[in-house]
This record gives C-alpha cells, sequence and structure tokens, in this order.
C-alpha cells in the first residue's frame, strides 16, 4: 500500500461506519483538498543548502518575496500605501538579502507563517505553486550533487514523475500561450503600478532559470564557477536595479540547454513565472474585486493540458552566451522580446540582440504583423495602452 493509498483510508476512516446523508457527497466533492505535499525522499535531498549555501539562501528569500508581495497586495487596500510597502518596504527588505546573503533565512520559509491571508484566497493556486517549488527545489539538489550524470537523469525523471502524479497541481509540459499573461483585459496592471518590484520578480525567475542551465554542467570545478557567476550577476541587479530584466525571462533564451534536455520541465517552468505574472495582476487590479474566482478562472485554463497553447515558433538562442549578451538580453523591452519570439532562426535572434537601439525598433516595426497574427488579442491591448505602454522604461 502507497503512502496516498494508506492517507486516503486513513482519513475517510472515521466515516466510514455510516452512509453518507443526502449532499454531504456533493458537499465533500466541492471541498479543496489541503493535504501536505512532499518531495520525493533520495540521496540527493538537501545537496543544494549543504553545496552551494549562498545559492539556497537567496531560494529561501526569493519565496519571501514572492509570499510578502502577494500579502501586501491582498491586504493592503488604499494603493497608494501599497505601492509605498511594495516599491520601498518589501524592496528594501529583500535587496538587503541578496546584497548580504548572510541575511536570508537559513531554512526555507513556510508560506503560511509569511502570508496567512494571501494563502486562504485560492488554496489551490498556493497548492501548485507550492508543489512546483518543491519540484523546483529537487532539481537544484539533484544538479548540486556529484552523481555520475545518467544517474543524475534518472532521479530528474523520477521526481518529475513524482510531479505529474498530482495533475491538479501540476503546470503543464505544454507552454501556454503570451496572450494569457500579457494581453487579457487587466494583463500588465501590476507592473505599471509596481515596476521596479517587478523587476525583482522578473529578476528571481532569470536566477532559476539560469540556475537550471548552469548547474547542468557535470564538471564541479567548472560548475562552481558557473554558479558564482550567474549568483553575481543576480545580485549586480539589486546594486543597480537599473540592470533588472526589462521582460519576463523563459527557458527557450536563459536555459537553452535545460530546455533541449527537459522540455517538459522546463515549460512547465515557463508556466509557473507566466502564472505569477497574472496572479499578481489579478492581485493589484482594483477592479477584481472577487480575487479566488479571477485566480481560479485563469488556474482552470492554465493546468489543461490542451487549452490556450503557444503558437509562437520559439527559437532557442545558443547555450553558452556571455555575461555581457545576458544583460543585452534581460534589458530588450517587452515589445522586443515579443518580437524575438516570433523570428525564424536563432541567428535571426542572435543578430537582433547585437543591433542598436535604432535598428531594433525598425525591426519590431517590421515584425508587427507577425506579432499580431501570432497573439490575437495583441493589437486590441496596444491600442488600448499605447506603444510607449509596451517599453519598460
Amino acid at each position: 500500500m502507497n503512502r496516498r493509498t494508506f492517507l486516503g483510508l486513513l482519513a475517510a476512516a472515521p466515516v466510514a461506519l455510516r452512509l453518507p446523508l443526502p449532499g454531504e457527497l456533493e458537499a465533500a466533492a466541492q471541498i479543496e483538498r489541503r493535504g501536505e505535499l512532499y518531495p520525493l525522499v533520495g540521496p540527493y535531498n538537501y545537496a543544494l543548502k549543504k553545496n552551494y549555501r549562498t545559492v539556497y539562501r537567496y531560494l529561501n528569500a526569493v519565496d519571501i518575496g514572492h509570499a510578502q508581495l502577494a500579502e501586501v497586495l491582498l491586504t493592503t487596500r488604499d494603493e497608494e500605501r501599497a505601492i509605498h510597502r511594495i516599491e520601498h518596504d518589501t524592496w528594501d527588505m529583500v535587496r538587503e538579502m541578496f546584497l548580504d546573503p548572510r541575511k536570508a533565512p537559513r531554512l526555507a520559509p513556510a508560506e503560511e507563517t509569511i502570508a496567512p491571508e494571501s494563502t486562504k484566497v485560492a488554496w489551490r493556486l498556493n497548492q501548485a505553486f507550492d508543489w512546483t517549488h518543491i519540484l523546483h527545489r529537487q532539481i537544484y539538489d539533484i544538479l548540486a550533487t556529484d552523481f555520475p550524470a545518467d544517474r543524475k537523469h534518472k532521479y530528474i525523471l523520477e521526481a518529475y514523475a513524482w510531479y505529474r502524479s498530482e495533475p491538479r497541481r501540476a503546470f503543464p509540459p505544454k507552454l501556454k500561450t503570451h496572450d494569457l499573461m500579457e494581453h487579457q483585459w487587466f494583463s500588465q496592471y501590476w507592473r505599471e503600478k509596481y515596476p521596479r518590484f517587478n523587476g525583482a520578480i522578473w529578476a528571481y525567475h532569470w536566477y532559476q532559470l539560469r540556475l537550471n542551465e548552469v548547474m547542468l554542467e557535470q564538471n564541479k570545478p567548472a560548475r562552481d564557477a558557473a554558479v558564482a557567476e550567474a549568483t553575481a550577476e543576480f545580485r549586480a541587479m539589486f546594486e543597480d536595479p537599473n540592470l533588472l530584466p526589462k521582460h519576463m525571462p523563459m527557458a527557450h533564451t536563459i536555459a537553452p540547454r535545460f530546455l533541449a534536455e527537459y522540455p517538459d520541465i522546463a515549460l512547465c517552468f515557463d508556466n509557473l513565472h507566466s502564472f505569477h505574472d497574472i496572479y499578481n495582476d489579478i492581485l493589484a487590479h482594483p477592479k477584481i474585486t472577487d480575487k479566488e474566482s479571477a485566480v481560479y478562472n485563469q488556474l482552470d485554463t492554465f493546468l489543461d493540458p490542451v487549452q490556450a497553447l503557444e503558437t509562437a515558433p520559439m527559437r532557442s538562442l545558443p547555450p553558452g552566451l556571455s555575461r555581457e549578451d545576458h544583460r543585452r538580453l534581460n534589458q530588450l523591452s517587452h515589445l522586443e522580446h515579443m518580437a524575438m519570439m516570433v523570428m525564424s532562426s536563432s541567428d535571426e535572434q542572435g543578430a537582433f540582440l547585437r543591433q542598436p537601439a535604432a535598428e531594433r525598433v525598425a525591426t519590431v516595426e517590421r515584425l508587427t504583423p507577425v506579432i499580431e497574427r501570432t497573439w490575437p488579442n495583441f493589437e486590441k491591448k496596444h491600442a488600448e495602452m499605447g506603444h510607449a505602454a509596451h517599453q519598460h522604461h
């Protein structure tokens, strides 16, 4: 008998001695499962904490930043007050931890202790976030070991199979359309009102993807050096906020090797990051009063494996971009990044990345009809906001 079966029988035991009363089955079917979720137990558990302590602490700080953000957005009724708390107070708190990792938590925090109200709003989403973050951490642990490559590969596939065993909480392995994150009526409200902390969220996503990429390196000294470089670049974004990403990083540009080797997992992580933006928009937007319903409407679409899939070609950049190239890539505007998503080759993307700003503007204008065909809601959203609104200054 496996763990899930045993726990199910144990939970059912008190009511198994009588038949359910009328309506009880229907009511029970609507109750959200709130059981805890656990990673697989393996010889790699806690390897990241042991071998890359600064990275481990940074990821704990990332978790705090996400949770604190949601709590402030939900509980602070006055928008100006919420903006100040997030753009100044919460920003200062997480920035201090990234500039000095000794101030970051030594243990992974429980979100319910940091964000007790926001975790109640949409428990199914909280479980989906937690479950995918567990997979994130499990893969870092596996990659942080010195096990042979084939053994790591086996463990990663096992961890992902364990993740997929909870389909109601698992983001799908097919990329959802950019339209969902960018071109719904409420989209981009969060980043307009909270631009600096939005940049911090995108920096988190950049760092998480870069760790997936560089920790694939099997040679330990080379892996240690690559992790140190990615960590230093992440820290630099908080030393100089001008280096924060101007669009949401995605696996095809930030982690192309990881995407090639583990496409289902990489696209699952892209979907997770995209949903973080949607969630922030819902929490921040004052016209969305029923936050729970709005979140669940979006979540149902996201967790459906066949609805609203991406149709852009999404060519991957070659692995091994320099630190300078990554800085250049992060500074592309949202609209420039969308143009890169519809380019027909990696060579075209690479040339665009190194073009002067004026030439990139001309390229974006040339590709705008392709963008409009690829994302049907782009044109309407673009017209409503104006071209300048798509540029993250």
